[in-house]
């Protein structure tokens, strides 16, 4: 598990690498990286379990 710090460090990464790109340019970054990142896990069901958490906290009012 990532400590608080190395968490903002990766969220910063990922800014970083999206700086300069359009707004498609970030989703296609995005969409990458989330699967990139599924593949690391390699569990379907904390997949499933981050998708749905991700999915109530943008819809959340």
């Amino acid at each position: 598990m990532l400590t608080p710090d190395q968490l903002d460090e990766a969220y910063t990464a990922a800014c970083r690498a999206m700086g300069g790109a359009d707004a498609q340019g970030q989703a296609l970054f995005l969409a990458r990286l989330a699967l990139l990142l599924m593949k690391e896990v390699g569990d379907a069901k904390r997949i499933a379990v981050a998708i749905e958490a991700a999915r109530a906290g943008a819809t959340a009012s």
